[in-house]
């Protein structure tokens, strides 16, 4: 090519213009090489992810999961993207073909596709996009128990705003406010809240409960009575405090950005000491009230769940199934920033709570589900395990006194300091 296009110009300028074309494409592909290195954070990840994209890509041929053109000696392979976030999750995007439908065989394909040091992992959520056009996998390590096993209550203590909630899942209530967890009886429900509750109490925070079925009136034994009602008038007036409250520190975090000229402040940044409203069976609660009353308790909790986050004001409720739990409005549980789905669930209550995504079909074991949190799962449901208090015993009535006093007595101390 260089000597035909030299009878026109010289071979200078020929050899300059194509060695110019080599150093552009080698520019592009480091370019790409070393954005694709980065968003794996590491080159080990990255070699991880492209061995796992040829090894599904070989899994898919072998099996014929592909696209047979008609009358040609071709087939159509899908492109396949593997994102890890070692060692949570593995997700997987596969192209879906035309006369690709077949999930479930698309599932053991991927499975088993991982070998070696990601042999243990395994699909544990499997959708196809809302566009139709590619296939969303998501696999975490079958062989690591996610299950946190606190042996002391020093163990559990957490710094302010903060909640562990299992073994790699640490939730920063200022960032991600409110939590929501559903299960039916016997799924882990009230072990979750008492794992939640010892850590609120030792970091110092103000825990107000709305607890018709009377779970909590063992605490009043040490605890404030006044932040522990069942019926429905006191519950009322419980939330109006709590309002009134977000009211005052909407004042005071006003007043420290006109101080510090920084815009944006929230209560955490202040150093607000959270307050925190648990409901249990919130549905036990609502049906007690008539339709004035309701109107008022779901207005007063919508303000919480809107305004509070900015305050340091945050809710925690559980309750039985968001199929059948008609108190709360897509407007109030789109605010919880964490959804916790214990024990096994039919596909539409899985999409009512993860707002439409499906994690798994199947059984679940007792004390483990599934969840999604803003900024941790990509609105991906993985899997969830319940704290386990039971096998170091600290779960006994003594234990949350002491977790209380504990974290009374440091909450004062950050007083007297200021």
């Amino acid at each position: 090519m260089s000597s035909i296009i030299g009878l026109v110009v010289s071979i200078k300028a020929v050899q300059f213009a194509l060695w110019s074309l080599v150093c552009v494409l080698i520019i592009v592909r480091a370019y790409s090489l070393m954005k694709s290195v980065i968003n794996a954070k590491s080159i080990k990840t990255y070699i991880t992810q492209k061995g796992s994209e040829r090894a599904i890509t070989k899994s898919l041929l072998a099996t014929m999961s592909v696209n047979q053109l008609r009358d040609t000696p071709y087939i159509a392979v899908p492109r396949v993207t593997v994102g890890a976030s070692l060692p949570s999750c593995v997700k997987v995007s596969m192209e879906k073909l035309p006369g690709m439908y077949d999930i479930e065989k698309l599932t053991e394909d991927i499975n088993s596709s991982f070998r070696g040091k990601l042999g243990a992992y395994a699909v544990v959520s499997s959708r196809i996009t809302d566009d139709g056009l590619y296939y969303k996998f998501v696999l975490e390590d079958k062989g690591s128990d996610k299950t946190w096993r606190p042996k002391t209550l020093e163990e559990m203590k957490q710094n302010s705003h903060e909640i562990k909630l299992q073994n790699d899942l640490i939730i920063n209530l200022a960032d991600k406010p409110h939590i929501i967890a559903w299960g039916k009886s016997g799924s882990g429900k009230s072990s979750l809240l008492f794992s939640i509750l010892l850590q609120l109490f030792m970091s110092g925070s103000e825990v107000y409960f709305i607890d018709p079925k009377s779970e909590f009136s063992a605490f009043q034994e040490f605890y404030p009575s006044e932040r522990i009602q069942e019926d429905t008038e006191p519950i009322l007036k419980l939330l109006r405090n709590v309002c009134d409250e977000l009211r005052r520190r909407q004042k005071i975090v006003a007043k420290a950005v006109k101080k510090q000229q920084k815009i944006g402040l929230r209560g955490y940044d202040i150093g607000l000491t959270p307050i925190v409203v648990v409901a249990d069976e919130i549905g036990s609660a609502v049906a007690s009230m008539d339709s004035k009353q309701k109107k008022e308790f779901l207005a007063v909790l919508t303000q919480i769940v809107q305004k509070g986050r900015s305050v340091s004001i945050f809710c925690i409720v559980a309750t039985q199934s968001p199929k059948t739990d008609t108190t709360l409005s897509s407007d109030i549980r789109s605010q919880f920033a964490t959804k916790i789905l214990l024990g096994s669930a039919n596909a539409e209550t899985q999409r009512m709570a993860f707002d439409g995504e499906v994690a798994t079909k199947g059984g679940v074991d007792r004390f483990k589900g599934f969840y999604i949190s803003d900024g941790k799962t990509d609105e991906t449901p993985l899997s969830f395990a319940v704290t386990d208090l039971h096998t170091h015993h600290l779960n006994d009535l003594k234990r949350f006194e002491k977790a209380y006093k504990m974290g009374f007595q440091s909450d004062e101390h950050k007083k007297q300091t200021k």
